[in-house]
């Protein structure tokens, strides 16, 4: 797959205790790792790895697979590399990093200042990952390396790409450390990989724009920009909207900002929000979304600074509508759609043969009641003209008016930016799901009513919703992605490749399904073994997780039994064991 894989998997928030183990690496040293099977190019859960180089505040272990592979000229090009890769590691990135963020575990589990880091041979398109769980004694975690250490692609230390990678798995470690050991804190996946991604341009890596992590994450995003900033299946996309965020953010509100949404006692959008306002910022997280929601769209900083990027190679970006379609005096559109908390939408109505003197345009959100559906309306005027009208719903309806004409000039189209989303961390409950339809039109308010129609046929260029029968146990992907999902109920459930492998699903046929219906199904990482009664989460990383709560605890948390897949013990037997959930 490409994508740069970070794992980061759900471990027991305690404070270590008892006997450490000292190191004392010398160059040379052969030391045996676990690794995760997932991101290993042979599938391995253990290699040996050579230290080649020692730095200030680094040890550089090598894949010894990946060294021997190499001719002798590559040996020593490597060598070379390697040594800049630990002075740019001890010069940039691990003082701006902790004087930035904070500082990672140190002496730590291990007893020694360095950090650990292993430079495995990958699978392609992994430039890699960080696992807490090596952050334990071995007592606590009998899989744990018990050293403070990230995975790093052995290949990149050749391609050039070793410290971009490396600055983004070495906030893990610091967020690790700041958030989950001193604070007893697990922050939301999403806002932890938002600071990785951050950190990188923090580095300085994102200068050059042309090449660079954030080009590719901005082309990703202008692709397929209506993903959930907070649900974390782990794809490209997500970490295209975790990065586009972050920028925006951070480029308007300042870097202390997101350093501080590390350093409360909160998680996700309720640390963001906290951050907001020790820094004397009265909008709250939902300002903020709808802001860049706009700016997304819109870029354009001259109705408003805040609607629009500032930092230089973004400020090309303007992301399509989800959904588009045209009317003229006579008809009018009507977008519906299954959104998930935070995701991001726009729909589109383009104004055919109206004038100036045309009533004006009306457009009716009528969504679930139970939430506050955010957003904004981009009115857009033949002389390029703009008007925008910012809404909050409520009882989950919102009437929201555009002049048919601004000095004049007659309307051209109205896009609708909106969302919703809790306050609440994403944790290991499922993301809401909640139903939305808009409605433009151009006339009186009778014009839009409350029974909304099917949507038209949007325009060519834009794929018209279709309409998709599954059955439980279908294989299903999102269109344009490559992971595979099974569903069952109201549940989707991903599948690693392995567990493909496992069953023989590789052979099975997998659907290609719209947005609108992947988006229907909730994601559930919960399983239970067919002879077992214990519930375990299960991670992108191939990590098994024992819910050791009681059923009290788990319906006081929120979760749904039914999201609980039943399956058999090959299954269970593949994932690493890793600690105990005990909230």
């Amino acid at each position: 797959m490409k994508r740069y894989v970070v794992a980061t998997g759900l471990i027991l928030t305690l404070f270590l205790s008892g006997a450490r183990a000292v190191y004392a690496d010398t160059l040379g040293q052969i030391q045996t790792f676990r690794v995760n099977v997932l991101y290993d190019a042979s599938g391995a859960n253990t290699l040996s790895a050579t230290l080649r180089n020692v730095s200030q505040h680094a040890y550089f272990y090598v894949d010894d697979r990946y060294w021997s592979s190499l001719p002798f000229d590559q040996q020593q090009r490597y060598a070379a590399n390697l040594t800049t890769l630990a002075n740019e590691f001890d010069a940039v990135i691990y003082p701006r990093s902790t004087e930035f963020w904070g500082k990672e575990a140190n002496p730590g589990v291990d007893g020694d200042p360095h950090v650990v880091i292993l430079l495995e041979r990958l699978v392609g398109g992994s430039g890699g990952y960080f696992e807490t769980i090596h952050n334990y004694s071995q007592e606590r975690a009998s899989a744990s390396n018990a050293r403070e250490m990230i995975f790093v692609s052995a290949e990149s230390a050749l391609t050039g790409n070793a410290k971009t990678f490396l600055v983004h798995e070495f906030q893990h470690l610091i967020s690790f450390n700041q958030k989950e050991l001193l604070r007893d804190v697990m922050d939301d996946v999403w806002l932890n990989e938002a600071r990785s991604e951050y950190a990188i341009t923090l580095a300085g890596y994102s200068e050059p724009f042309g090449g660079s992590t954030l080009q590719r994450r901005m082309d990703t995003f202008a692709q397929s920009p209506s993903d959930s900033l907070v649900e974390w299946p782990n794809t490209s996309n997500d970490y295209a909207v975790a990065s586009l965020f972050a920028l925006y953010f951070v480029d308007h509100y300042g870097a202390d900002v997101i350093a501080n949404s590390m350093h409360n006692d909160m998680a996700g959008v309720s640390a963001v929000e906290s951050a907001l306002r020790q820094g004397g910022e009265a909008r709250s997280f939902g300002d903020v979304f709808v802001d860049w929601m706009v700016a997304s769209y819109l870029n354009d900083r001259t109705t408003n600074s805040k609607y629009g990027y500032i930092r230089s190679g973004l400020q090309a970006l303007h992301v399509p509508p989800t959904l588009q379609a045209t009317i003229d005096v006579s008809t009018r559109a009507n977008f519906t759609y299954s959104v998930r908390e935070w995701q991001p939408l726009w729909f589109k109505a383009i104004m055919t043969n109206t004038t100036a003197s045309h009533p004006d345009a009306r457009i009716r959100i009528q969504g679930a009641s139970d939430v506050a559906w955010r957003g904004a309306v981009i009115g857009t005027y033949q002389n390029s003209q703009i008007s925008i009208v910012p809404f909050v719903s409520v009882g989950g309806i919102a009437d929201v008016p555009i002049p048919a004409q601004r000095s004049g000039v007659p309307l051209t189209s109205v896009a609708v930016a909106i969302s919703y989303g809790s306050m609440q961390p994403v944790g290991t409950r499922s993301v809401d799901v909640r139903a939305v339809s808009v409605s433009v039109g151009i006339g009186d308010a009778s014009l839009v009513s409350t029974n909304i129609a099917q949507s038209p046929t949007p325009t060519p260029n834009v794929p018209a919703p279709q309409y998709v029968q599954l059955s439980d146990g279908d294989l299903i992907r999102r269109a344009g992605q490559d992971e595979v999902y099974v569903v069952w109920g109201a549940y989707r459930r991903y599948l690693p490749r392995g567990v493909l492998e496992l069953y023989g699903f590789e052979s099975r046929p997998v659907i290609e399904v719209p947005d609108d219906i992947f988006a229907r199904y909730t994601t559930s990482n919960y399983v239970r073994a067919q002879s077992q009664k214990k519930v375990y989460a299960v991670w992108p990383d191939g990590t098994k997780h024992w819910m050791n709560i009681t059923a009290t605890q788990w319906d006081a948390s929120g979760r749904d039994w039914g999201a609980i897949f039943t399956v058999n013990d090959a299954e269970v037997s593949w994932y690493a064991t890793g600690a105990d959930i005990l909230r």
